[in-house]
């Protein structure tokens, strides 16, 4: 936990993220039984530890809208489906970000999976992306790799502020939160008319993973509440 905190100081469990979403549903005097619930999160199964969070939304949920990386390339017709998936009287809640994992001994952008002997990369799709943008790849945006492609392209665009980091994967986290929030704020401010006048609280933030064995953690960095 040491390791983690170093970096993401206000990191918490998956529980008491669990617990912050509720108070938070309630203190708006809305109940997590009349609420659906969506994340932008990246595809890797790593990140179903995260289910655990919405154990008490109504459905079986979540509605994904990330693909690789944890864009939602779901767009504004995924948003619009979602939206009419609200219960009459209930309302949404939508949770976001990028995934990177840190092994027990401290090392950021890879993680021990159950059943391997040496860690992998967390999250893959933008280590993967950043490798490709060091080796100078030629961006390739094709029907076979799409959402990869994407992910270079958001990275070629904020290169010039990666590599200044101290640590390249850190910053790479960050860029893909940044681009995340953008594109899902702007992919909600397009289509607010398909909510109605149903609320939708959007809590975006870090998710990371830990080796198989330990607790995943995430820590905070966005609340934000819509049609309230």
């Amino acid at each position: 936990m040491q390791h983690i905190t170093k970096v993401y100081s206000k990191a918490e469990s998956l529980s008491s993220l669990k617990e912050m979403i509720t108070k938070e549903l309630k203190d708006n005097n809305l109940n997590p039984a009349d609420c659906i619930w969506g994340t932008s999160i990246c595809s890797d199964e790593i990140n179903n530890s995260f289910l655990k969070v919405g154990e008490d939304f109504k459905g079986p949920g979540p509605f994904f809208f990330g693909g690789i990386s944890g864009l939602p390339f779901t767009g504004k017709t995924g948003f619009g489906a979602f939206s009419s998936h609200i219960p009459d009287e209930g309302a949404a809640v939508i949770l976001y970000g990028p995934h990177v994992g840190v092994t027990k001994d401290g090392t950021f952008g890879k993680v021990l999976r159950e059943g391997q002997e040496e860690p992998s990369s967390s999250c893959g799709s933008l280590i993967a992306g950043l490798n490709n943008v060091k080796a100078g790849n030629v961006l390739n945006i094709s029907h076979n790799d799409y959402q990869q492609g994407q992910v270079h392209k958001v990275l070629i665009e904020n290169y010039d502020d990666i590599k200044k980091a101290d640590n390249e994967i850190i910053a790479t986290t960050e860029t893909g939160f940044n681009q995340i929030k953008r594109e899902l704020t702007d992919i909600i401010g397009a289509g607010l008319e398909n909510l109605g006048t149903k609320p939708l609280l959007l809590v975006g933030g870090i998710i990371i993973n830990t080796d198989w064995d330990q607790d995943d953690y995430f820590e905070i960095r966005d609340i934000s509440w819509f049609n309230k």
